[in-house]
């Protein structure tokens, strides 16, 4: 299986930074958070990769590359993005964030789901700088690989 360490050392706090100069007035950390009542009357719970001290933002980040290395749309990741976004729209917060940091990912996904995303969760792009993008290319290249062997 390949190493996605990167993401969660490198790519979501660089996210994380980034989303604080959007947001001034917060800080942001990976968060667990509480969904909804289960049965017996205590939370599901969730860890999203960056929420406001507050928890009035909560953010899921997405670094997937967008076609399948034969250029087939990737149904499995377009899965766990769908996954993201109905584990935001069960968290009680002011504001939902979907942040991409794939351009491609981010156009084909809204243009895949265009119709099909809660209205109080707010889709962004944000780019990586090319040496991060670089991080995360080789990664993608290690999955790639290791799903052709399969």
């Amino acid at each position: 299986m390949a190493k996605t360490v990167e993401f969660k050392t490198k790519v979501e706090p660089f996210i994380r930074k980034k989303l604080e100069k959007s947001y001034p007035r917060h800080t942001f950390t990976p968060k667990k958070l509480p969904l909804r009542r289960k049965r017996d009357g205590t939370y599901a719970v969730h860890e999203f990769d960056a929420v406001s001290e507050d928890n009035s933002i909560v953010v899921s980040i997405k670094s997937h590359s967008w076609l399948t290395s034969g250029g087939n749309l990737p149904a499995g990741k377009i899965g766990q993005i769908y996954q993201s976004l109905y584990l935001l729209n069960l968290v009680d917060a002011k504001t939902k964030l979907l942040v991409f940091t794939n351009r491609e990912t981010y156009e084909g996904f809204l243009a895949e789901s265009d119709g099909k995303i809660a209205e109080d969760i707010e889709t962004k792009f944000y780019p990586l700088p090319p040496e991060l993008q670089g991080v995360v290319n080789k990664v993608h290249k290690r999955a790639s690989k290791e799903m052709s062997r399969k």
